[in-house]
């Protein structure tokens, strides 16, 4: 666990090692439990998988109390998503889904890539998709990535920036689940035995 700017925690996943790609059912089990071992008071956890339909990263959306899906207006992003949806609707019973559209030129672009992916769920799936927020394309964010800084630090005035801290702000306002899903969970033990909103996921 590393400290990052802003008072933030990072574990930083493997790059480049196979075997963390091919964790076991009991593997990954394990690794949600180390989490809820965390001794750090933590406000939000959040977890960042990887694109596609792997188990991985199928078992560790399940254990999240929210899921976001994030598109780009690209026809491959959108099929992921899609596809991502529905497999954790259809063979896991999940049907709420937050979506954020990324790299967009405009207000009116992130509605209307939000729209395209909602037109196909209605017609396929019993899901209901809750539309966050956009964040649009933006140099300085690639200019944040050059200098490996968070563009919130480097450039807290830019429009990407401005965009995120929207979104953060939404989020912030989510209910907290007041009981287990079903399925393992990040912390789920200890939101219930506290009952205190300081864990959520």
């Amino acid at each position: 666990m590393l400290d990052a700017p802003g008072g933030l925690k990072v574990i930083p996943g493997a790059s480049g090692i196979q075997k963390m790609a091919e964790l076991s059912t009991v593997e990954q089990a394990a690794v949600v439990h180390a989490f809820s071992e965390i001794d750090q008071d933590l406000d939000v956890l959040l977890v960042d998988t990887a694109a596609g339909i792997s188990a991985s990263v199928v078992n560790f959306a399940r254990a999240c109390q929210e899921i976001i899906i994030v598109v780009c207006d690209e026809p491959t992003s959108l099929t992921d998503a899609y596809a991502f949806i529905k497999l954790l609707n259809r063979d896991y019973g999940l049907s709420h889904f937050h979506v954020i559209a990324n790299m967009v030129q405009s207000i009116q672009q992130g509605q209307s890539l939000f729209q395209k992916l909602t037109k196909v769920t209605d017609a396929y799936l019993d899901v209901a998709l809750q539309y966050e927020g956009m964040v649009p394309y933006d140099e300085y964010l690639r200019k944040a990535v050059q200098k490996q800084t968070p563009v919130l630090e480097a450039f807290p005035g830019c429009k990407a920036s401005l965009a995120l801290k929207t979104i953060a702000g939404k989020i912030e306002q989510w209910p907290l689940k007041a009981q287990a899903g079903g399925y393992i969970e990040f912390f789920i033990e200890r939101m219930i035995q506290y009952g205190s909103e300081e864990y959520a996921a």
